[in-house]
């Protein structure tokens, strides 16, 4: 293992003599689109502008990374290369290294908008920003190169592992017993936070919480969303990241921040708002605003 981890810091020292302040620049850049702020933006525009379902599809897939790639930190518990060679470091980073968030996420985020959206250009751009992303955090000097193939190969897998997660998903949400979908969305986020509850898993689990209930709403009181025009989504949009800042900075300034009594509690509410704001909350309201259309009601 010393070998591996020495042969990574070596690749990083490489190619590090080629750094540039703008370089640097571009890197940071590339590696925020791998970062939570990026994605919490993202999947609202997929699924309010874009496609509901696709956005639906690819924020359950993220979540469920997020929460299996700490998982997997915790079971592998692998250093940084900073964390024997702190002058490399470039970007702020914390946890262990093995698997790559970042590497792992962006490779189950694009990879999914690549196969549910089947144009050429979505593809190509979906392949670039997973190399990019992958290889700024190794030129960042926050994972070596084998916490990114890590990040990729358990990506892939997670990816593979979805198509059947969503070959019924919709189907199971309109049909079956209402009481039996709260009861299994209720419970879901007690069972998972009794194996592990750091921080990013609560938002993680709450989010997810947070979108199961949305879905049982948007099922009951929209049925389907067709997006306006794309004036009309611009606008929507809008609307709905002013939404966004309200439940995850307005809620933040006065809740209890970490370190305070009842602080993991206030994270989960937060998440699980934003996550019921986002698949029911902000929908909702555009119909009602006029910037979206209500195209058919199930039950």
């Amino acid at each position: 293992m010393d070998t591996i981890f020495q042969w990574g810091l070596d690749f990083i020292i490489m190619i590090q003599q080629i750094d540039t302040p703008l370089l640097d620049s571009f890197f940071r850049a590339i590696t925020s689109l791998g970062d939570e702020l990026f994605y919490l933006l993202l999947f609202p525009f997929l699924l309010w502008c874009v496609d509901f379902y696709l956005g639906i599809r690819v924020g359950i897939i993220f979540l469920l990374s997020v929460y299996l790639n700490n998982g997997l930190k915790e079971i592998f518990q692998q250093p940084r290369p900073f964390d024997i060679l702190p002058q490399i470091q470039k970007v702020h980073a914390y946890g262990y290294g093995f698997p790559s968030g970042h590497a792992q996420s962006s490779l189950v985020v694009w990879g999914s908008i690549a196969y549910w959206k089947k144009q050429i250009w979505i593809r190509n751009l979906s392949v670039l920003l997973i190399l990019l992303i992958g290889f700024s955090r190794i030129y960042l000097g926050v994972h070596f190169p084998t916490d990114i193939l890590g990040g990729w190969l358990f990506g892939g897998l997670i990816l593979g592992l979805s198509y059947f997660i969503f070959l019924k998903i919709k189907l199971d949400f309109i049909q079956g017993n209402m009481v039996y979908k709260i009861i299994g969305i209720t419970l879901f986020p007690v069972i998972l936070l009794q194996i592990q509850s750091s921080p990013d898993i609560i938002s993680s689990v709450a989010a997810l919480t947070g979108i199961g209930y949305g879905l049982l709403l948007f099922y009951s009181y929209v049925g389907e969303i067709q997006p306006g025009r794309w004036l009309q989504r611009l606008i929507s949009f809008l609307v709905g990241v002013i939404g966004i800042g309200i439940i995850y900075l307005g809620l933040k300034l006065i809740l209890p921040s970490e370190g305070q009594s009842f602080y993991q509690l206030s994270r989960f509410f937060r998440y699980l708002l934003l996550g019921i704001w986002i698949s029911f909350g902000a929908p909702w309201l555009f119909i009602r605003m006029g910037l979206a259309r209500q195209v058919e009601k199930k039950s």
